[in-house]
């Protein structure tokens, strides 16, 4: 009996062999496939992705703020939506010609410049007598381009209802797609009856709207070369021959005076009885741009100067002279050094870095010291690893500002070559053989000694 127990044992245990060594080799065969996938994945196309908050009420508040005459006021940085200075920023004012900025984002984004339009009678006849204009004939063609310049430059009354009734039909149509399309900007209190800006008791909005539509009439092209015009000449056409309706802007800062203002690069101004003095305005002095919102001035302050003018400058000063950009990240910035696992032993050690430069708008007195950084790894980092592999994030908190991007593999990391795994697998498999071996021969002495004695015996 114990002769074919032995026989048994030792035919087991070399089929358990052959099995654990199958077993040791199958994960290497299905590594190989998902190292082949990842080595095939594209990073090379890779975009930095930043996300951004504003919390107004963490940013630290600035001493020497201007004292403005203005009833409502509003000065921001539109790249980051930083406030420098605001003053009953959301109530309810009239805007005057400041609505045109409205009618030519509107225009813009409906109209090809190119195409032209034909002045109605009714366009002309529904601007009451010595309200600015262009002096534009009933059935004459102009291209919307010039008929934006009109709007802008000059403020032209029937230029705007001609551009309305163009785009919508009619005057009170328009004033429909304006509302909405100034809801959909985030516009709280404006509510437009006409493309203008006339006098009219349902016709208001707040400082912050009038920043909220600058903010998106300057991503067109069009719109800031017209707002920086100096001055404007209506071509002659079919039904005015002579090119000789050449208008300056009304917006004094571009122009050599009391009131210019070399950093200024527009917007639009505005008067009417009810409404006052009214600026919306522009600027750009070091790469860091501002856009300012006055409504309600007086014709002469204190100073014997137009108020819409005066308080404008005032703003665009106190924000140049206290803030300025900062870089608060680097690209390649190292985050964090980590040792990835399975890995070759020559690339396990990685470094996580910034995946792009972030620059943002500052007091001047606020230092990269300033700010607070707080970075999340993700868990299980292991080979293989693609360079530019995000691997994590880090946010950015400096007055009031927060930005989130992530980090990612300095290089490449290789997962630990097979012929490494294999030669480990072979190793292991022979030295289990090779202990079956020598059981085997070991069992077959046992075995023989155990004939012999049982040969003397008999």
């Amino acid at each position: 009996m114990k002769e074919k127990h032995r026989k048994t044992f030792s035919k087991k245990s070399f089929i358990c062999c052959i099995l654990i060594f199958i077993t040791l080799f199958l994960p290497v065969c299905s590594n190989a496939e998902v190292l082949t996938s990842v080595n095939n994945s594209d990073n090379t196309s890779y975009t930095p992705n930043v996300t951004y908050q504003y919390k107004q009420d963490e940013q630290k508040v600035l001493e020497g703020v201007p004292e403005i005459g203005c009833k409502a006021a509003y000065i921001a940085e539109p790249t980051t939506g930083k406030v420098i200075y605001e003053k009953n920023a959301h109530e309810k004012m009239y805007p005057a010609s400041t609505t045109k900025i409205l009618t030519a984002l509107v225009v813009l984004e409906n109209c090809d410049v190119n195409d032209k339009a034909k002045v109605s009678q009714n366009a002309i006849n529904l601007v009451p007598p010595d309200y600015s204009n262009a002096k534009l004939k009933a059935g004459e063609e102009v291209s919307i381009s010039d008929l934006l310049k009109a709007l802008l430059i000059p403020s032209a009354n029937e230029a705007a209802n001609v551009l309305a009734e163009h785009v919508s039909g009619s005057v009170e149509d328009f004033a429909v797609l304006c509302n909405k399309r100034a809801g959909e900007l985030g516009c709280e209190t404006l509510h437009f009856v006409n493309p203008n800006g006339l006098h009219d008791e349902n016709h208001y909005c707040s400082a912050y709207d009038l920043y909220l539509v600058a903010k998106e009439c300057i991503k067109h092209a069009e719109f800031n070369e017209i707002v920086s015009m100096k001055s404007f000449t209506l071509p002659a056409t079919n039904a005015y021959p002579r090119a000789d309706r050449t208008f300056k802007n009304r917006n004094e800062m571009l122009l050599p005076g009391t009131y210019y203002y070399s950093y200024c690069t527009g917007i639009k101004t505005g008067h009417t009885e009810p409404a006052g003095e009214c600026l919306v305005a522009s600027s750009s002095y070091n790469d860091m741009e501002f856009i300012s919102v006055v409504l309600g001035g007086k014709t002469r302050n204190k100073q014997g100067l137009n108020e819409r003018f005066y308080d404008t400058k005032q703003l665009f000063e106190f924000g140049y002279n206290n803030y300025s950009i900062k870089k608060i990240a680097n690209y390649g910035e190292t985050v964090a050094s980590i040792e990835v696992g399975k890995a070759v032993k020559e690339e396990a050690a990685l470094d996580l870095i910034v995946d792009t430069d972030i620059s943002t708008v500052v007091p001047n007195d606020v230092n990269k010291e300033n700010v607070s950084t707080s970075v999340s790894i993700n868990e299980n980092i292991v080979a293989p690893i693609e360079q530019n592999q995000v691997l994590g994030q880090i946010t950015y908190s400096v007055d009031g500002l927060v930005y989130t991007t992530n980090i990612i593999a300095s290089h490449q990391v290789k997962k630990l070559p097979y012929e490494q795994y294999n030669l480990i697998v072979v190793t292991v498999g022979v030295a289990i053989l090779f202990i079956i071996s020598a059981k085997a021969k070991s069992s077959k002495k046992r075995k023989n000694r155990y004939k012999n004695k049982k040969g003397t015996r008999a």
